[in-house]
């Protein structure tokens, strides 16, 4: 595997010479260019307003922006292509990190995909980017996010995102050699910025990209068994590369989810999973507050989670007693509520309790 260039690895599955593919989020640099085969792109706007939204965005060069063929957002994927499934692959670079429903995405990548199509992901390492300081993502809440439906990123998702977003010496991504200094790691955004933005995301249409997932390796194939235990995936894992630079590459093959029992099919899913990694792929989730805590990073991040509940129930509760204190005002200052202030006192004084002498 040594020697391999980016391309080789994302295609290393594929065909593009002779077979039908979907890219998402190619924007101005497509991993799959027209003039290698045939490709269609996928991406959550118009070519149009793409343009328009990246106009000051000084890396990106709007010139360049693909034809996009289709937008996916509030229509499922077999709805957006109608007639013209199924596609031999599908290639996706930084983008299943973003999708608010991971396995909603994934069944309907699958359902658009021929039997064997392969589905070529390239995913950051949260431990080589802005998303150092994240907890890797967590079983129960890719499973709530399945059961909502969810078709853009949550409050909790989004604060969490912009709260913890990190540079290390000016940079958002590092090479996987290096040896962080966590004393130099920077905010790239204020908690109050990130307040504004979940509140924007719960009482307003707006869509808040945000980093909805993040993963090591060894976290994104602990997901994988999961959702294959619970039989919610349709793919086995066809290829994998360890991280170069900040990210890792995973090919998926679809399966024939009618020809083949569940339990075949989840011992081949399971016997595709990478069987081990370096020691070094799974470095403790937080440091330790002192040299006489005994935790385990089991306890450590059930703690953690139990944290980041109470904090979340905190948040829903706070906009629920602004937004009671925004009616409370709203009706004291309106003309009604004054005209009948004197009716209001008389009540008052009527259920007064009487003292007796």
């Amino acid at each position: 595997m040594e020697g391999m260039t980016r391309l080789e690895k994302i295609l290393a599955c594929i065909d593009v010479r002779t077979q039908v593919g979907l890219e998402v989020g190619p924007l101005f640099n497509p991993i799959v260019t027209r003039d290698m085969g045939q490709i269609y792109y996928i991406d959550h706007a118009t070519t149009a307003e793409l343009q328009v939204k990246y106009a000051h965005d000084p890396n990106v060069d709007i010139h360049k922006i693909v034809d996009v063929d289709y937008v996916w957002g509030k229509e499922t994927l077999p709805e957006l292509v109608g007639k013209n499934t199924p596609f031999d692959y599908l290639v996706a670079s930084h983008v299943v990190e973003h999708v608010p429903d991971f396995i909603g995405w994934l069944q309907e990548i699958h359902a658009v995909l021929k039997v064997g199509g392969i589905l070529s992901l390239i995913i950051p390492d949260k431990r080589y980017c802005f998303d150092y300081d994240r907890q890797p993502t967590q079983v129960a809440d890719v499973v709530e996010a399945f059961l909502l439906h969810s078709r853009k990123p949550s409050p909790r998702q989004v604060f969490e995102h912009f709260t913890s977003a990190v540079t290390y010496d000016g940079n958002i991504v590092w090479d996987s050699s290096t040896l962080v200094d966590s004393q130099k790691l920077q905010r790239i955004h204020s908690p109050q910025d990130a307040w504004e933005l979940a509140q924007r995301s719960l009482f307003t249409d707006q869509y808040i990209d945000a980093h909805c997932w993040v993963f090591t390796p060894q976290f994104f194939f602990d997901l994988l068994r999961s959702l294959i235990q619970m039989n919610l995936l349709g793919f086995k894992v066809e290829q994998f590369y360890e991280t170069t630079g900040c990210e890792f590459y995973v090919s998926l093959k679809t399966l024939d989810l009618q020809k083949m029992s569940v339990s075949d099919r989840q011992s081949l899913q399971l016997a595709s999973l990478p069987s081990h990694f370096e020691a070094t792929d799974s470095p403790p989730l937080i440091p330790l507050p002192s040299c006489e805590t005994h935790l385990t990073p089991q306890q450590i991040q059930k703690l953690q989670r139990k944290t980041d509940n109470q904090a979340n129930k905190i948040q829903r509760l706070t906009l629920r007693l602004e937004e009671a204190q925004q009616q409370i005002n709203t009706l004291q200052n309106s003309r009604s509520w004054k005209i009948t202030a004197p009716l209001r006192w008389i009540q008052q004084q009527a259920f007064k309790p009487q003292h007796k002498a």
